[in-house]
């Protein structure tokens, strides 16, 4: 895969992860980043960056909480949204962290392998055709988180609208 794409991958990980102290400082470094990624997919980051920057510590993590913790609707679990807590999920939970292992990747087990800055980690490590599978199986559920947070008016709208487009620009989605 090209790097700008894996590089794409890494930051929306990054951003996608839980927003304490830490994790602000380092936002420099994903604006440092962007002079490797496609300008349509930077103008998303830098937006979300600029909204978060006048955020103070605590209303940032209250809306990550409230976003992704306490937003069943919104959560970074990807089969949830459409297995919810049914037994099947446990099986593809299985299969995607098999994926993961066949690919070279060993997951965390700190997340389930569908958490999906988890899964963007993966995609920054992984050959083209290995995302394209994964990616591929859960785009559906990727747009609804994506939609879920449009109808929320939530800042992370962006970064999901960044992460469809680079995988639409990896093929994954395009129509045609």
């Amino acid at each position: 895969m090209q790097e700008p794409f894996k590089t794409v991958f890494q930051v929306l990980s990054y951003l996608l992860t839980y927003p304490d102290d830490m994790w602000y400082k380092g936002l420099h470094d994903c604006l440092e980043a962007k002079k490797y990624m496609p300008e349509q997919i930077c103008e998303k980051m830098e937006h979300f960056i600029d909204a978060i920057r006048k955020m103070d510590e605590n209303e940032r993590i209250q809306s990550y909480v409230d976003t992704f913790d306490f937003g069943k609707k919104t959560n970074l679990y990807v089969t949830y949204h459409n297995l919810g807590e049914q037994r099947e999920r446990g099986f593809e939970l299985i299969a995607l962290k098999q994926a993961y292992q066949k690919a070279g990747f060993e997951p965390t087990e700190r997340e389930l392998p569908d958490y999906l800055p988890l899964m963007l980690e993966f995609a920054s490590l992984a050959e083209e055709h290995q995302v394209a599978s994964i990616f591929g199986k859960y785009l559906q559920n990727i747009r609804d988180i994506q939609q879920r947070l449009i109808e929320a008016e939530s800042i992370y709208q962006e970064i999901l609208h960044a992460l469809l487009l680079v995988l639409r620009e990896i093929g994954i989605g395009r129509k045609g």
